[in-house]
């Protein structure tokens, strides 16, 4: 310790070898020799303040450095946190290997005794956690009624068909909706209503789900979704048709009753689009079409710079630019 309050006082002062004198870097001053006590006499005599806050953020580093933490996890539970990092959070898989991201978890891997997840292997453990999040979604709607909401989104030149469950799931003391996401696929043909009936598909078969097995479909108005909604409807009712063909008499119908699948999937159509087009449709009448296009140039006009330099309480409100295509404008 007594070299270490050595080294402090030093370095508020420069020895100079040939007189054996040290000069303090505060006021200039030269001391006879460089013995500690002497110096540190001096410091505290004329700069107090320097010297006591230079002690204080000095011990502050010494305690941070010294500083330990404990707490309880496991690797299950580093795995699903850094998966969440580069899914749900967004992150680039790069950033798995930054600097300053390796220098945290470090030391977690190596209490661990466990392999560092990098850019390289984690797709390996977002595959496993991709598999277990399917099958307990498969195990929840086995034999269960449930409904389906679908929409499509382009952005950067890239169309995206997202599949949502809504289900009931009720217990002895609660009953509550559960909502999963099923798929965000990228469609890479035209958006007709077979294709996207083909993908729909594609993503229910994948948990186990059957036709009839849905109660409804939620989707906007445009003709593609209602068309593929349509389409699923026929492909239930082809089996009850091809059998009406084949046994003309109806003598097998009885007996296949149970097995038949029924058109029961109901179209629900988005109660915000609908709206939405309820709009456009008044806003074409003239009388209508004139005030809001007033309000437009109001609202541009108000948001401009001039404008925007108002003081703040002469405002209670910015205009909000309204928009002909976006909802809610």
């Amino acid at each position: 310790m007594g070299r270490e309050q050595n080294k402090k006082v030093h370095f508020f002062f420069k020895l100079n070898p040939a007189d054996n004198k040290s000069k303090c870097n505060v006021c200039g001053v030269k001391l006879a020799g460089s013995h500690a006590t002497n110096l540190k006499r001096h410091l505290i005599a004329k700069h107090a303040d320097v010297f006591n806050e230079f002690e204080i953020d000095d011990e502050i580093q010494q305690n941070m450095k010294k500083r330990k933490i404990s707490y309880e996890t496991s690797e299950e539970s580093i795995v699903s946190s850094i998966i969440k990092i580069v899914t749900t959070d967004g992150k680039p898989l790069l950033f798995l290997d930054s600097e300053g991201f390796r220098q945290i978890l470090n030391p977690i891997y190596n209490a661990l005794s466990m392999n560092p997840i990098t850019s390289r292997n984690v797709m390996e453990y977002v595959t496993v956690k991709e598999q277990t999040i399917k099958e307990n979604i498969r195990a929840l709607v086995k034999g269960k009624l449930v409904s389906l909401k679908i929409d499509v989104a382009t952005r950067m030149d890239k169309a995206i068909l997202g599949v949502n469950l809504q289900m009931i799931q009720s217990t002895m003391s609660k009953a509550e909706i559960v909502i999963k996401t099923l798929g965000m696929i990228q469609l890479r043909h035209s958006h007709t209503g077979m294709y996207i009936k083909e993908k729909v598909i594609e993503i229910i078969n994948d948990y186990g789900i059957t036709l009839d097995q849905i109660f409804s479909i939620t989707s906007d108005n445009g003709k593609n979704m209602t068309k593929a909604i349509q389409i699923l409807n026929d492909d239930s009712e082809s089996f009850l048709d091809d059998d009406t063909h084949d046994d003309i008499n109806g003598e097998n119908v009885m007996d296949k009753l149970d097995t038949i699948q029924l058109a029961n999937i109901h179209l629900v159509r988005c109660a915000a689009h609908t709206l939405q087009l309820c709009v456009i449709d008044i806003n074409k009448l003239d009388e209508i079409s004139e005030k809001v296009s007033s309000c437009r140039k109001i609202c541009k006009l108000l948001r401009t710079e001039t404008n925007r330099c108002i003081p703040q309480h002469k405002v209670r409100h910015h205009a909000r630019v309204i928009s002909k295509t976006l909802r809610r404008s």
